[in-house]
């Protein structure tokens, strides 16, 4: 398990300084890149604000009858609000229901009623002392799920805290970012990550190239190493991942030549079924980081996310129109922003990929 108060030692000791000297924000909003452990932090947080005897530096002591409930997932003074579609599966309360509607595709985004169901909790009285909720992403609220968490934000009781976690806080409503403090969580130093890695039974080769195609993101580094690696441990998220970069590099190194279709049709194979939409985010990622690559080796310089394919990229840059090589960052962010509603995942991945064999395509 990584050590994610230890990895981010300047906040996690912020806040426990704001904690001993009952200064603790109301409202934290933990922010940065996806992979960085934000969550983890949080949950931490989380457990420790509502530990009945936390240790010296904050943590949670995970022995007494307050931390015996939270880890079961049963204690009454903490809520956790996130789309339906992060969770394992749908709770249908009414057996009466239908199993088409019971197999219905999950919400993406975080329901008003959720957060309105939150009312009555943080107006009662706790059980223990604090209360704590946590809501993952908080980006995933559109407009009116978000104002109505406001006045919750605005008043709270004493004793009520709120955690946010969000990889793109600038989504968030400008008055749901000034009720927070914001605290944001930084890309662990490399060497440090190496490390933590190491004590994680990841060979020291494997650590590095995961690290750097994560872009430094050590949770992210730390379950595709695993994945590919084939270890017991690795989640079956993270190996569709793994087969989705593989793919990837498997067609990117052939340029103009890539088969368009049949690589679309592998990724979609790839991407179908995951119903939060992480995957084809995630493959965005990867071309915005190949492209990256694709850009510093025109420059001259050494590749920072695939230096193990810079004689590869090296030579592909040679074939690149400059004017399509710069301009095509914008193309991948605006593929970003459709890639939540793809009305035809084959056909958007079709046209993107087109685009990318653009890139060799000489200027009129």
């Amino acid at each position: 398990m990584i050590a994610w108060q230890e990895i981010h030692a300047a906040p996690w000791s912020q806040l426990q300084r704001a904690r001993e000297s009952d200064r603790l924000p109301h409202a934290l909003l933990l922010t940065g890149p996806a992979g960085l452990g934000k969550l983890a932090f949080a949950e931490m947080l989380a457990a420790s604000l509502l530990c009945d005897t936390p240790t010296s530096d904050g943590r949670a002591c995970g022995q007494c009858t307050a931390c015996t409930w939270h880890a079961s997932g049963n204690h009454p003074d903490f809520r956790r609000i996130r789309p339906e579609a992060y969770e394992d599966e749908v709770i249908v309360n009414d057996e009466a229901k239908s199993s088409a509607k019971a197999e219905r595709k999950k919400s993406e985004q975080i329901r008003i009623d959720q957060v309105r169901g939150l009312e009555d909790f943080v107006q009662v009285g706790s059980h223990r002392g604090r209360r704590v909720i946590l809501i993952e992403p908080a980006e995933a609220m559109n407009e009116a799920t978000a104002n109505a968490l406001l006045k919750s934000l605005e008043e709270p009781p004493a004793g009520v805290h709120f955690l946010l976690v969000s990889h793109v806080a600038e989504r968030l409503l400008p008055t749901v970012r000034s009720r927070t403090r914001s605290i944001p969580l930084r890309v662990p130093d490399h060497a440090q990550s190496l490390a933590q890695l190491k004590t994680l039974g990841v060979p020291a080769q494997a650590a590095s190239l995961w690290l750097n195609r994560c872009a430094g993101a050590l949770r992210f580094a730390h379950l595709l190493a695993l994945a590919s690696a084939r270890d017991a441990m690795a989640s079956e998220e993270a190996v569709a991942e793994v087969a989705l970069l593989d793919a990837l590099l498997a067609a990117l190194p052939a340029g103009e030549r890539m088969d368009v279709l049949a690589l679309a049709r592998n990724c979609e194979t790839l991407i179908k079924g995951d119903q939060s939409g992480l995957r084809l985010a995630l493959l965005i990622d990867w071309l915005q980081r190949w492209v990256l690559d694709l850009q510093l080796a025109r420059l001259g310089a050494a590749p920072s996310v695939f230096p193990e394919l810079q004689p590869t990229l090296e030579k592909l840059s040679q074939q690149v129109n400059d004017e399509a090589l710069m301009a095509f960052p914008a193309t991948l962010i605006e593929a970003r922003r459709l890639s939540s509603h793809p009305l035809n995942i084959r056909l958007f991945l079709e046209s993107l990929f087109s685009r990318l064999i653009g890139l060799y395509t000489a200027p009129a």
